[in-house]
């Protein structure tokens, strides 16, 4: 699928409640990016579409970084309207609602606190919660998740993980993060239901240049088995 035609493909799937799902099963990645730099933000955003990739989650890490977010979110409804845009490193429920009210329309969380998963049922959005056992994936899955962020990924043999996770449970959709593009083929191969990436992805190019964080992108997703 080309990027233009995915991006019309997510124009309908932008109307839907849930992002996840639609973005994993076509595209397969999952860009993301801190919110204070304003120069970088707008790179990652318009190589986000432009690679075909509907959807970015802005991290909450760092001195203003929710002020940051929280005017970022409002200003990519504008300037990007078929972007879905979330936010990232979400610990408890009541950031979890800030960043609700401020219109993310997902949330992504290094841990699982069953209470971000209820605030994020009851408003009807996507979120992705980390997990990095068996037992926390469980726990994630009864929490409300569909996707399960492997959290921290870097830190173990993820390839091995997943495969050993899956052998159990596998309906279970287990999602690492803050993968290298040279990572990705294994960890299709073990079973990754899909991939979060940032700035890691880009192995040294210009985080302000669009041209070169989307050729990234595209590169990404063809490992991940959906090439734009």
């Amino acid at each position: 699928m080309r990027a233009d035609q995915a991006r019309a493909a997510w124009d309908t799937a932008a109307m839907e409640a849930k992002v996840f799902g639609p973005l994993f099963s076509r595209v397969g990645i999952l860009p993301a990016v801190a919110a204070q730099d304003a120069a970088v933000l707008s790179a990652w955003a318009d190589a986000a579409l432009d690679a075909g990739v509907p959807a970015l989650e802005l991290f909450l890490r760092g001195e203003g970084a929710e002020a940051a977010v929280t005017a970022a979110i409002a200003s990519l409804r504008s300037s990007h309207p078929t972007l879905a845009v979330g936010a990232g490193s979400v610990y408890d429920a009541a950031t979890a609602q800030r960043m609700i009210d401020a219109g993310a329309r997902f949330l992504v969380s290094p841990i699982t606190d069953p209470a971000t998963g209820a605030a994020a049922t009851a408003a009807g959005v996507d979120w992705l919660p980390g997990a990095f056992t068996p037992t926390e994936i469980s726990l994630a899955e009864r929490s409300g998740a569909t996707y399960v962020k492997l959290f921290p990924a870097a830190a173990i043999n993820a390839p091995a993980f997943i495969r050993a996770a899956l052998a159990p449970s596998p309906t279970s959709k287990i999602v690492p993060t803050n993968v290298g593009l040279d990572e990705i083929a294994a960890l299709v191969a073990a079973g990754a239901a899909g991939f979060g990436v940032g700035p890691r992805l880009l192995d040294g190019a210009d985080p302000r240049s669009a041209a070169a964080i989307a050729a990234r992108l595209r590169a990404a997703r063809e490992a991940a088995g959906h090439p734009a």
